[in-house]
């Protein structure tokens, strides 16, 4: 469903909404692919503002106008359809209302786009095209946009300080305020990590340069060696620095606070409603054994530090020689390991090479010997999914629906894990 953005009339095609059709399955966070096939099917210009319904084979948009419509399509006020309907509803909301960020909103694209092209002005790399939307849901909206010395990435994020959650009792974001944290720890850290071209910390926005393709990509295993160890030497250069990451924004997520938390992930919750009873059951004994697992994992005396949080082979590039990490929105302080829970990735082979994980624990080695460092990292690999428990169930109290159900999902999905170690 397209609206036009100065009265909400709605676009009709003369076979009714337009109706997509897209090869490949999508997540439906995943909005390049449907918004391209509206411009190139329909002729249709559009930005989505919310996903109505995000079932893989019945996806449902509510998109805002932002240029080009075709010379047989109408706007017309109102429509006999249960998508108008539930659009309507979304428009309806109060600009306080819960869990809405502010880019679901048709206006918010007369904002975001000016201060776009100010920045990429006041850094002599204008716009040169239309901006491509790459990513909109609950925790951030994405744009690439291009410029004579290559793309640049717009992006908004959900944070404490910008949106609100689905009631005063919820659980806290565990979000950083990633244009802030990169700002801060790219100026004491250059080229470690992605150095914004433009932030706005008060509505939680930042400009990136394009880092290049993503490591998943890439064939030799020397560039995933290089990419891992120098992963942890960002990480070493932040230990026993705790106080000044916090003051950065990250989360605090050490294992004592994710010890705080085990009775909660595995007591009653909305993602272990979701599991068997049977596998109910045996989430006491897997929390004992974590709380061991932890207490060991102390013991062999890697400091904790920075951690990136989903620090997966799609969130690297590769460009120049160089691999970064982006996508620092789980930033937090906890034990450096836990990352990579989600670097290790079974569809991609290489970062299960056993001369990476050599690589990354060789960066340790001043903390502990070698055996105890791979027997933290097996630790790590358990603790490292609770973790990732823990920041679904959080942040799901700062979405709605599809995007709440689909993290509610996710935490069920490491529980399972965890039940199957």
């Amino acid at each position: 469903m397209v609206i036009r953005p100065q009265d909400q009339a709605i676009l009709v095609l003369p076979g009714g909404l337009p109706q997509l059709d897209l090869a490949d399955e999508f997540w439906f966070p995943d909005v390049e692919a449907p918004v391209r096939a509206l411009r190139e099917q329909h002729g249709i210009e559009a930005y989505v503002l919310v996903c109505l319904t995000g079932q893989p084979d019945a996806t449902a948009y509510l998109m805002v106008n932002v240029g080009e419509t075709p010379a047989n399509a109408n706007w017309v006020t109102d429509l006999d359809d249960p998508l108008v309907l539930a659009a309507r509803n979304h428009l309806a909301l109060p600009t306080d209302a819960r869990v809405t960020p502010a880019w679901t909103r048709p206006a918010w694209y007369a904002e975001a786009l000016p201060w776009i092209d100010d920045q990429l002005t006041g850094a002599a790399t204008p716009r040169t095209g239309v901006p491509t939307q790459v990513r909109s849901w609950g925790l951030s909206n994405v744009l690439r946009c291009p410029t004579a010395k290559g793309d640049v990435y717009f992006k908004a994020i959900a944070h404490s300080s910008t949106i609100r959650p689905v009631s005063d009792d919820a659980l806290p974001l565990l979000f950083a305020h990633e244009p802030s944290l990169l700002r801060q720890v790219a100026a004491e850290r250059p080229g470690l990590v992605p150095s914004p071209v433009a932030i706005d910390e008060e509505r939680a926005w930042m400009l990136l340069p394009d880092l290049g393709p993503m490591l998943v990509s890439q064939s030799e295993v020397g560039v995933w060696i290089q990419a891992i160890r120098g992963h942890a030497q960002l990480q070493r250069s932040y230990a026993d620095q705790a106080d000044r990451l916090l003051a950065f924004s990250c989360v605090d997520r050490r294992l004592a606070v994710l010890d705080g938390e085990l009775d909660r992930l595995f007591g009653p919750n909305p993602a272990t409603e979701l599991l068997e009873p049977a596998e109910r059951a045996a989430l006491p004994a897997r929390a004992a054994q974590l709380r061991e697992a932890i207490n060991e994992l102390a013991a062999i005396g890697v400091p904790e530090t920075l951690l990136h949080g989903d620090l997966h082979p799609r969130n690297l590039a590769v460009r120049d020689g160089r691999v970064l990490a982006f996508d620092w929105t789980d930033a937090a302080v906890a034990h450096p390991f836990l990352d990579l829970v989600t670097f290790f990735d079974k569809r991609s082979p290489l970062s299960n090479d056993p001369r990476v994980r050599d690589g990354y624990l060789a960066e340790w080695e001043e903390y502990a010997a070698p055996a105890e460092l791979r027997r933290a990292l097996e630790l790590a690999q358990e603790l490292g999914a609770a973790h990732q428990v823990m920041t679904s169930l959080h942040l799901s109290g700062y979405l709605s629906d599809p995007s709440a159900s689909s993290m509610i999902r996710g935490a069920r999905w490491w529980l399972r894990a965890l039940l199957e170690k």
